[in-house]
């Protein structure tokens, strides 16, 4: 057993005494940001990790899903708590929602219907922040597949948002959804992008995996893992009452501004596929694991605690790697996905913890919002070895290398993240180049263009920012002075490091090993600026997408952090046709 499972047990004994403590607070009807009421302490791993449904949506005709209200269990010892899910039916609906199987080059159809009728919304939401804010009530929601290729109008716009009594966003144009698929295949997710409440819906339950596969022109590489060792796991953090319910904060850091907002929320219990610290029974063999960190703000950094075993990262956010790589550790910022191996054949009839030792907020973080109970994850359960299995090597080269792209020509937009206080010093709000989203369009790319983005992080916290649409890749980072700059005594913008006067304290450095492969959303740390080239176009098709991508309210950019997102660290794209 390793470090996390002697820590279980203690867990229990702790347990004996906390209990009648939390019984007694559980009334107690404020919970203030960064501060809240702790969890009930639970037993880990006593939960088999959820084996979730799955609809296959390549056979050309629409699906059809809801949002609705349920009551599942996330721990034995729970009672169900509330949420909101994603299914075919209030029957059916489950956090997550049923994991979506497409093929890359088959369009697919999805209906999204909100069926959740509560009045008002079951966490506290901040009405002082700009939000859908709908006049008749109830629980506004539009679905984003993130990492799509798609037209506006099914890209889940933030204004385009809709009610279960037929309310609508002033960008709302349709509840059908129409997925071109034409990036390639990789692991998805789709979650609710509503504006202003993104954070309470996706923490509420919304949000489910989407699953590109290769077209059968493209077969199936042989050393892929079968099926049956292949698992999907969304990693979430939450804080939860006694009774079960979601605990999130209904005062905030700087109330007499924004009575309910937090600039993070972060949850003391690890929920992997809507189960805490679940366990999984697996054979002593290679197993393909595809984590996708979908929590409001917390970055994991996982390992095995097992000396024996590795992670060979095969693939990240838009698909495979052009070479794998052998990893100890894997981070994964919100809304990132990380593929890769891992053979059990070196534990054979052990037990194996997934542990997270990830700063939070990333990278300093505050000890209070890790506790011991958000250093485990999730167990393996190894199985003895009954007969030899020959799992197939992993070869060199995973796929073909991406051409070089010429960046000689490219458009640089410097693009730099700021938050703001109060009088206080308390965080106010978050903003991208010192705009908000309902400001006058900023990013205004040509089709087909290429272009430089640069991430300038003026901020103490690492952000993971997000760009709709399309992938990108990391082209380097580099460190500067944040000090000097505050105090105007050097400059960033448009300068070297060896420019004179300049903040950069050392030449550009090679992305990091999260950061390689083709992204959609990158971690931005503080006191650096970070490049990556961006193409707008598709990634099939010759490159022109298949759909009038000029057309619709247009696409966005934001950090992934949700509390920021909603608090004003979001702006948005719009596309123009190439000039002649």
């Amino acid at each position: 057993m390793g470090i996390m499972g002697t820590r279980a047990a203690l867990w229990i004994a702790v347990a004996l005494f906390v209990a009648p403590m939390v019984l007694a607070m559980i009334d107690d009807p404020v919970q203030v940001c960064q501060t809240l009421q702790p969890s009930p302490t639970l037993e880990p791993f006593v939960d088999k990790l959820p084996k979730l449904k799955q609809i296959r949506i390549d056979h050309g005709k629409q699906v059809v899903l809801g949002a609705y209200k349920i009551q599942q269990k996330l721990h034995r010892d729970l009672p169900p708590t509330t949420m909101y899910a994603y299914g075919t039916s209030a029957a059916t609906a489950s956090v997550p929602g049923p994991t979506l199987l497409a093929t890359s080059g088959v369009e697919s159809y999805v209906r999204w219907e909100n069926h959740i009728h509560d009045e008002y919304h079951m966490l506290p939401v901040d009405k002082t922040l700009m939000w859908a804010n709908p006049s008749k009530g109830g629980v506004p929601i539009v679905t984003h597949l993130h990492g799509a290729e798609c037209d506006s109008a099914s890209d889940g716009y933030p204004d385009s948002w809709h009610t279960a009594k037929g309310e609508h966003g002033p960008t709302f144009t349709t509840l059908n959804f129409t997925y071109a698929n034409t990036q390639s295949p990789a692991m998805l997710w789709y979650h609710d992008h509503a504006f202003g409440i993104t954070r309470v819906n996706v923490l509420s339950g919304l949000s489910g995996f989407y699953l590109t596969k290769a077209h059968s022109n493209s077969p199936k590489p042989s050393w892929f893992p079968k099926r049956k060792q292949e698992l999907h796991l969304m990693l979430q953090d939450k804080q939860l009452f006694y009774n079960g319910s979601i605990n999130f904060p209904n005062v905030g850091d700087s109330p007499a501004n924004h009575p309910q907002w937090c600039p993070e929320y972060f949850g003391d219990t690890i929920i992997v596929n809507g189960k805490a610290w679940p366990y999984v029974h697996v054979e002593p063999r290679t197993y393909r694991l595809r984590f996708l960190n979908a929590a409001n703000a917390r970055v994991f950094v996982l390992s095995l605690d097992n000396p024996n075993l590795t992670f060979t990262q095969i693939g990240t956010d838009g698909g495979l790697l052009e070479r794998a790589q052998s990893l100890k550790v894997l981070t994964l910022a919100p809304a990132e996905r990380i593929d890769c191996l891992v053979d059990f054949s070196h534990a054979a009839g052990t037990e194996v913890i997934l542990n997270n030792t990830g700063a939070a907020p990333y990278p300093s973080g505050d000890p209070a919002f890790s506790p011991p109970s958000t250093l485990a994850v999730m167990k393996f359960i190894v199985k003895k070895k009954t007969k030899k299995i020959r799992d197939a090597p992993v070869p060199a080269k995973l796929r073909a290398a991406d051409p070089l792209v010429n960046t000689g020509n490219a458009l640089v937009r410097q693009l730099f993240m700021v938050e703001n206080d109060d009088a206080d010093g308390n965080p106010l709000e978050s903003l991208l180049s010192n705009h908000t989203w309902h400001d006058e369009v900023t990013e205004k790319p040509e089709l087909g263009a290429t272009e430089i983005w640069e991430f300038i992080n003026f901020t103490p916290d690492a952000h993971p920012m997000h760009i709709h649409l399309i992938e990108f890749k990391a082209l380097n980072q580099q460190p500067f002075d944040l000090d000097k700059w505050t105090a105007g005594e050097c400059e960033i913008f448009n300068t070297t490091f060896a420019t004179p006067g300049t903040c950069f304290t050392g030449e550009p450095i090679a992305p990091s090993y999260n950061q390689i492969g083709l992204k959609d959303t990158i971690l931005s740390l503080p006191n650096h600026v970070t490049r990556v080239v961006v193409q707008w176009k598709s990634q099939q098709n010759n490159g022109k997408f298949t759909f009038d991508a000029t057309a619709g309210p247009g696409f966005v950019w934001h950090c992934h952090i949700l509390d920021h997102e909603d608090n004003d660290m979001m702006r948005p794209i719009k596309l123009v046709k190439k000039s002649r």
